[in-house]
């Protein structure tokens, strides 16, 4: 009996301190949490690095993605994350899209495609994967935007093309997208499998416009997001801005509830969600900032992605999503309870980066 009441009083106390937690902070924390952005700067001298260092220190956002504009040299990327890391008593994302082959941002080290992976044995895959999970750590980046597990099924999907999926059998595919996650897990870096709910079967481009997968979209492109769930403690989920209006007849996936309760609800992934990036055409040119703001923390989006990678940097969008989350709030357009859950799954997986 004693026993038992020690583990009650245990797990109360638990319970209070996370709690406690998520109330000790303000909304603009924890809205920052949720905030992922890109920039322009490529030294510790850049303007731009001095204005990202900022939100960073005052927790206006949850961390960056690194794109090829970024990085001059090895070195000169070092320095800039270390001081991107330790600004601040809340640990940052140091995020980029490392896939290998035609989507990593590196001139000086090249890894293998999705495609040229799925050719090699467990242990050669496992090797690349060990290579590139040690060359992320060593820099410095703790989040890397891989691997996809979209289904090769259409040979005009840009996927197909660019050679980034392992290929259209999704137990192959879950298998090799294992092996890159577990490799990274073993250097604390965060993984993300992405295009959920698929973007294999389609054609088009989301980075340049609307892309509609209704009458292409086959079911078992969700097999390997219910493989690959059990993996949810370094692992993030990244939703697609495919439109399917056989799951949500209004809005693209990255906007939509009804796709994220598919995740959540049917697959059973309790992990954090990721949007991909906002800044993309299909979404830019169909949604105000304010739209995209409101229905992205609704259909419960944990971190929302902007690169930053439109006409010209601007580092004021953060400050526009602060802003207009703040006012949506107090108009009763935004739950409050999802801005608090987004920010405590954050934070319990930053607790699992270096």
């Amino acid at each position: 009996m004693k026993k038992i009441l020690i583990n009650f009083l245990i797990s109360i106390f638990i319970l209070y301190n996370a709690t406690d937690t998520i109330n000790a902070q303000t909304i603009d924390e924890k809205v920052g949490q949720m905030i992922i952005v890109g920039f322009k700067g490529d030294n510790i001298k850049s303007k731009e690095f001095k204005k990202i260092l900022k939100f960073i220190k005052n927790k206006e956002i949850s961390g960056v993605i690194l794109f090829s504009k970024n990085i001059k040299n090895k070195n000169d990327l070092i320095l800039m994350i270390d001081k991107l890391k330790t600004c601040s008593d809340v640990p940052a994302f140091i995020s980029i899209d490392n896939e290998g082959g035609y989507i990593q941002r590196f001139d000086f080290i090249n890894f293998k495609s999705a495609k040229e992976i799925s050719n090699l044995s467990y242990s050669e895959a496992k090797k690349e994967y060990s290579l590139m999970a040690d060359t992320l750590s060593e820099i410095g980046i703790n989040f890397n935007f891989a691997p996809v597990v979209d289904l090769a099924l259409n040979p005009d999907s840009i996927i197909e093309k660019k050679e980034r999926s392992y290929g259209s059998d999704a137990k192959k595919v879950a298998k090799y997208a294992s092996i890159m996650i577990e490799e990274h897990n073993k250097k604390n870096i965060i993984t993300s499998i992405k295009h959920f709910p698929g973007h294999g079967d389609a054609t088009g481009d989301t980075h340049k416009g609307f892309v509609d997968s209704t009458n292409t979209f086959d079911k078992k492109e969700l097999q390997p997001y219910i493989e690959l769930k059990k993996y949810d403690k370094l692992n993030t989920v990244m939703v697609s801005h495919i439109f399917n209006s056989n799951i949500d007849k209004n809005f693209p996936a990255s906007l939509s509830e009804k796709t994220i309760n598919l995740l959540k609800n049917n697959i059973g992934f309790e992990g954090v969600i990721i949007s991909d990036d906002y800044d993309m055409g299909a979404i830019r040119k169909n949604y105000s900032l304010r739209q995209i703001v409101v229905n992205s923390i609704n259909s419960g989006i944990n971190i929302m992605i902007f690169s930053n990678n439109i006409t010209k940097n601007n580092s004021s969008i953060i400050k526009k999503i602060h802003k207009i989350t703040k006012e949506e709030i107090k108009k009763g357009n935004i739950k409050q309870q999802n801005i608090d859950s987004s920010y405590k799954k954050i934070i319990e997986l930053k607790r699992n980066i270096n």
